[in-house]
This record gives C-alpha cells, structure tokens and sequence, in this order.
C-alpha cells in the first residue's frame, strides 16, 4: 500500500509494448534499472507501467530493441495537478478543505456527560473546564488521566470518573460518592426527649423506660424514654434508650402583603439579539435593546448536529421584552391568592417530613397591607437522643 502510495506521489504511464520481440525491450530496460510493474502480456503485445521520469528515457531502448510504444494512460499526482493547473482555486480550495478538517479533528467538538444524580451537569462542566476539558480544548494538550484526577479532588462528590475521546467527541463517565451513614453509637447511654410542644398519639420504644403516657402533652425538651433502668434488686442500670413517638404537633406561620403593588406589564416592544458561539468564543451578531430601564429576557439556543454529531457551534438568539412599571391597588382576593401560594410553599418545603393533617387559614388587613395566618396540624415523629453526662450518672 506505501509503495502504491509513493507511485501515485511520483506519477506514472502505463503503456503498451506492440513488435516482433516485446521480451527483449523489457530485459534491456531491467538491465539499465528502469521499474516497470504490472507487466501483463495481452493481444499483440504486453502491456506494462512505469514512472514518468524513466519513460522519457526508455525510448531509445525501444528503437534499439525494434518495439513501438503506445501510451495508454497517465495516472498519479503530477497528472492530476497539471489537469486541474487553469483551476488553480479549485486545487487551493481542496487543500484548505483538507487541512481545514485536519486542524478542526485536533480539538474536542462536544462533551457528553453521563452519571450525575445529585450534581448539576453545569457545575460539572464548570469543574472539568477548570481542569482543561471543554469544548474547544486542544487534544493534544490536555493530560485527561490527570484531569479526571484533580476533578476528583477538587469534589468530594465524586466517587470515580472515566474521560474517554473518540474523534472530536469527548465522553465523561461519572460515579457519585455514596456517602457512609451516620451510624449511633448503640453503646453509649442516652434518653428519648421531645423535639416539639405536642400531643403524643404513640410510643414505640424499643429500649428503655416511657416516663409519660400515651395521649398526654408534651413540651420541648421534656423526657419522654429514660435510659435509666432499675433492676428487681434496686440497683440502677444505664441503657441506649430508643424509640419512635408520633406526635400532633401544630405550626403556625404569617405571610404579608401590602395592599398597592408594583407590575410590570410588557409594551410590545422586542428586540433580538443574535450571537454566535464557536468554541466556547461568544461572538455577537447584532446589538441594540430596548428603550425603557425594565425588561425581560429569554434565550434559545440552536446548535446544529448533523447525523446526531454535535458541531462545535451554535447561534445564541436572546429576546428582550421592554415592560413598563404601574402602580396597583391588590382586592383582598387577589392577595388571599397570591398568600396562599406562599403558605403552599412553606407547607411543601418546612414540613416536608411532617404529615398535615388539618390546615386554616385566616386573612386580614393589616397597616396598608394584607396579613395571612396559617395554622397548620401536623403529625410527626418527635423523638431525639441526647446522651446521658456523667453528671447525671453519679
């Protein structure tokens, strides 16, 4: 294949051989150490091939040897060069296409990551940009074994990570660090207290001696389990007490309004901004914005990806909607809704480990403004350890 190779970098003819006695030009042209190759005997004649630059000289030896020669074709670089020499752009558009592709094959185009759970692929993509794998990093440059090194370094999070590049394409394989639970020291002495002011629904205890009663309430902090056991004898023992207590606890939360507000209503003014991203090089297309201080924005980005590859460019389109700010007197519905949606909140994430059993609410005007009580009836588990100090044990 390399010797196929050089023979087109050199140029050859493949000719054809036609006389009496063919045989005796090609022993005079292997003794004056021309190359020929392919030498094929065929009809009246043979046929057979040879660079170029020997081919000029080879005539004598065919007039010496009475043979005729015929060329019946030229094949090989120079031939293609000086066919295409009056297209001199169509031969400098084809290298630059070639050297255009080589250059473009040196750096990373995309970066698929796989694995994440409870990290953000942009907070992963930030960490592996630091450590010098991003879109648009030159291959060549980048030791990816020590850069997934220091990625794991630089986040405890992660638990193992595998960079592997194919082409132009760069995957990342990540595994999360499991954290090791917290395990209790099930030796050491402790009581079950009250975490909240309540009402206890059940005791569950699996250790220990319950120092109230079922149904009676609670304050914070009071004893619910001790881990002080007393034996048949009188003697005085220390245990690791344990136990689940469902209480009905309730919650109690206000959420203010004032009675005018500030709105911004869009003017139907848009404008459009255009901005091209190769490489990771934001370069704007257009500029310009709106007329008022007050606007919103939205961006859409498109990145082409013929036959699922995804190329190393896109277009940024960002539209800015000019607003106008007015001043506005809310009814009392429209702030018991906008309330509401807040006591939603509260209730979805502060008691999120707590079963809600009833909820009310209440509204009322307040000082120029609207004021919401939320009470809430929540059933939870209300138990916590807390060791026993050696004080307590003399």
């Amino acid at each position: 294949m390399l010797l196929n190779l050089l023979r087109c970098l050199r140029g050859y003819v493949c000719f054809t051989v036609c006389g009496t006695y063919p045989e005796r030009f090609i022993n005079i042209a292997l003794k004056n150490r021309l190359r020929l190759w392919n030498v094929v005997r065929g009809g009246d004649g043979l046929t057979a091939c040879m660079y170029m630059r020997d081919y000029l000289r080879v005539r004598r030896y065919a007039r010496a040897s009475g043979v005729r020669l015929k060329i019946s074709g030229r094949k090989g670089l120079p031939t293609l060069l000086r066919r295409y020499s009056d297209r001199v752009g169509l031969v400098i558009g084809a290298a630059a296409f070639v050297i255009t592709v080589f250059v473009m094959s040196l750096f990373v185009w995309s970066i698929d990551i796989t694995g994440l759970e409870d990290i953000s692929e942009s907070e992963m993509r930030a960490l592996l940009a630091e450590n010098g794998i991003s879109v648009g990093a030159f291959k060549p440059a980048v030791d990816y074994q020590s850069a997934a090194r220091s990625v794991m370094l630089s986040d405890s999070r992660v638990g193992w990570i595998a960079v592997n590049v194919t082409g132009s394409y760069a995957s990342v394989e990540i595994k999360e660090q499991t954290p090791s639970p917290e395990v209790p020291d099930i030796d050491a002495p402790c009581n079950v207290k009250a975490r909240r002011d309540g009402r206890i629904i059940r005791i569950d205890a699996e250790q220990g001696k319950t120092a109230v009663m079922e149904g009676s309430g609670i304050v914070k902090g009071q004893l619910i389990v001790s881990g002080v056991m007393e034996d048949q004898l009188g003697g005085v023992r220390l245990v690791h007490a344990a136990a689940t207590v469902l209480a009905e606890t309730g919650y109690r939360a206000q959420f203010r309004l004032s009675q005018r507000v500030t709105v911004y209503r869009p003017t139907g003014e848009v404008k459009r901004r255009l901005t091209a991203d190769i490489f990771g090089i934001k370069l704007p297309l257009t500029v310009g914005g709106v007329s008022t201080v007050d606007m919103l924005s939205d961006d859409v980005e498109e990145v082409p990806a013929p036959l699922d590859v995804q190329l190393p460019a896109g277009l940024l389109t960002r539209r800015i909607y000019a607003l106008e700010r007015e001043e506005a007197a809310l009814s009392r519905d429209e702030a018991k809704s906008i309330l509401l949606r807040e006591a939603q909140l509260y209730e979805a994430f502060t008691l999120s480990d707590c079963t809600v059993k009833k909820r009310s609410f209440r509204l009322a005007e307040d000082g120029g403004g609207y004021l919401l009580t939320a009470d809430f009836t929540c059933e939870e588990d209300v138990a916590y350890q807390e060791e026993i100090g050696e004080e307590k044990e003399e």
